[in-house]
């Protein structure tokens, strides 16, 4: 009973954020519906008891299908369109680099454990919401943690979000850079493109690409966090076995490449969306385990070490365009 009912709970909550996602955008407010999902399953949890059992099964059972379903929404020839050119492929490749040197070293200074380090700083340097989802279950992540480094990352996210377009204003950046520049920072794609709209109408064309060329890193940091973990667990004098990775992440990396070279964009499209759907009762599942203690005992160094990646991401970034413009 105790699991079922919080299974009902994800469900309802999913489509709440739904249609209040779709509400806040008919007065131009882009929270993202993930994001909204997040904040009720947590908001839900600290006044609902016995809702971790359902969490739990949906994290376990539904988690690695809505990974590979979203594998479809990477198209990976986002690199090479037009739009981004050396400027923006740069930027990415520095501000991604950026979010996992700050994470990595400023953790670990920190006493944070490798693999909150790593997903935080894939949180950051690639998509938010789904990049953190994507690695959580290779790097054995608990679920009080990923939902501590999710309510970081949500956090942090809306901040750029909020920040970039109004910072491109004030430094009279003309809309390519800011559009670069929104693109390379802002973690969810939502939020990338309204931004991107804000500055200019070109800009959120350029913020849409080098955003969606960022997503696509996931192809290589998903498979290389679950040979981290592999590696890191193994018994002395083990080899490593590729049969130890999780199956989802050859999936996932199969349906990237299924959707850029060999199936219909509409029906990957389709597969993709379907994959979003379901990260919405996912991340109320994740909601569920974020409560006042794992805030406490996790939240204030995951937070520190996620504001100052943010800054140097937004520093790095600016600059990059800056010197190379």
């Amino acid at each position: 009973m105790e699991r079922n009912f919080g299974i009902f709970c994800a469900l309802i909550i999913s489509i709440l954020a739904y249609t209040g996602n779709m509400f806040f955008n008919d007065f131009s407010i882009n929270i993202g519906a993930s994001t909204l999902a997040l904040i009720l399953g947590a908001i839900l949890a600290n006044f609902t008891p016995n809702l971790e059992k359902g969490g739990k099964w949906m994290i376990k059972l539904v988690m690695p299908i809505a990974i590979i379903l979203l594998g479809f929404g990477l198209h990976l020839t986002s690199f090479f369109k037009p739009e981004i050119g050396y400027l923006g492929l740069f930027v990415v490749l520095i501000t991604a680099i950026t979010s996992f040197m700050i994470c990595y070293f400023i953790g670990r200074y920190m006493k944070l454990d490798l693999e909150t380090c790593i997903a935080l700083g894939t949180g950051g340097a690639i998509c938010g919401n789904s990049a953190v989802i994507a690695v959580s279950p290779s790097l054995k992540l608990k679920e009080e943690k990923v939902g501590v480094i999710l309510a970081i990352i949500n956090l942090l996210g809306l901040i750029t979000f909020f920040t970039i377009p109004v910072l491109s204003k004030i430094l009279n950046l003309p809309e390519e850079q800011g559009g670069i520049w929104a693109g390379s920072v802002i973690h969810a794609v939502p939020q990338a493109i309204a931004a991107g709209e804000t500055i200019g109408p070109e800009a959120m064309v350029i913020a849409t690409t080098i955003k969606l060329s960022r997503v696509s890193l996931l192809v290589i940091i998903v498979p290389l966090c679950a040979i981290i973990a592999n590696n890191k667990t193994k018994t002395k004098g083990q080899k490593f076995e590729i049969g130890r990775i999780p199956y989802f992440v050859p999936g996932f990396v199969l349906t990237a490449i299924l959707s850029t070279w060999v199936i219909p964009v509409e029906l990957a499209d389709n597969m993709a969306s379907i994959g979003k759907l379901l990260l919405l009762p996912l991340l109320a599942s994740v909601g569920f385990f974020i409560n006042k203690e794992s805030m406490r005992n996790a939240g204030g160094p995951i937070l520190l070490v996620g504001i100052m990646a943010t800054i140097c991401m937004l520093i790095s970034s600016y600059l990059t365009i800056i010197i190379l413009s």
